[in-house]
Order: C-alpha cells, then structure tokens, then sequence
C-alpha cells in the first residue's frame, strides 16, 4: 500500500512540474507558429482550417481529402512525459532535444521537441507512420525557426 501511494505523490509531482513550468511558454499562440500555407503543405492538402485551443492548435483540410489527416501542435511547457517517463526514440538535428515515439495501437506518431525552456509536441495524425513522421520533422523545424 505504502507503494502505491509514493507512486501516486510522484505522479502528482510530475503533472504539477509539467503544468506549472511551461505556463509561461503557452503566451505564444500555437497557430501563430506556422503558416495556413505550411500547414497545408505539410498535410499534402490546398487549405486547412486551424482550431485554437489553450496550449494547442489543430489544423484541419479545409475540403474532405482521402487520406489527408491532422496536424496538431501542442505546448508540454518546461518539461516533456516522454522524456521523464523514458520513452522513445532520441531524433538528431532538431531542436535541442527531440524524442520521437510511436504508439503501435492507434498507428500514430508524435515528435517531441525541446528549444530552449519549452518542449512541445508535433503530431500528424490519419497517415501512415512513416508519412508522418516526415512530415512532423518538417513542421518541428519550420516551428523553431519561429520561436
């Protein structure tokens, strides 16, 4: 029992450290670190639409697409889950740090990308893995070169 609580106070430390650190990051709009025209670029499709959330932005075709899918960029703030928790694959030439995992059970990819104080992440979702992770490298860089 005892386990189990010292597992829950560290996974509370963690969430509180990763939601309080990288506040100050999010003052940056997450849409305003590409363009509607790098965005498309990147989904393979004319013109996307972007949805703005607290910490996040998600570009979507504006027209339905066969086999186009999502771009979402999201701020994790000082410090990355992925990275604490050990998780994927370190990526050369991006940022100053970047991890790239891959969930097998949904097919999916997301890059993690450290620059400076602030980890954010990039993911491409409804593509295959290998269109995404490419595709997620090229949105990271075109990203950094805005911060």
């Amino acid at each position: 029992m005892e386990l189990r609580r010292r597992m829950a106070l560290a996974g509370s430390v963690v969430f509180a450290a990763v939601m309080l650190c990288g506040r100050a990051a999010w003052a940056v709009d997450p849409c305003s670190l590409l363009t509607t025209g790098q965005a498309a670029a990147a989904l393979g499709v004319p013109e996307v639409n972007a949805g703005a959330g607290a910490n996040r932005c998600i570009w979507t075709p504006k027209k339905y697409q066969k086999g186009a899918g999502t771009l979402t960029v999201q701020f994790e703030g000082a410090n990355d889950p992925a990275k604490i928790m050990g998780m994927g694959t370190a990526v050369t030439g991006i940022g100053d740090e970047a991890i790239q995992t891959v969930v097998t059970s949904t097919n999916s990819a997301v890059l993690h990308v450290k620059k400076g104080n602030t980890w954010f992440v990039v993911n491409v979702h409804g593509v295959p893995v290998d269109q995404a992770t490419k595709a997620e490298e090229i949105v990271a860089n075109e990203i950094i070169s805005n911060l």
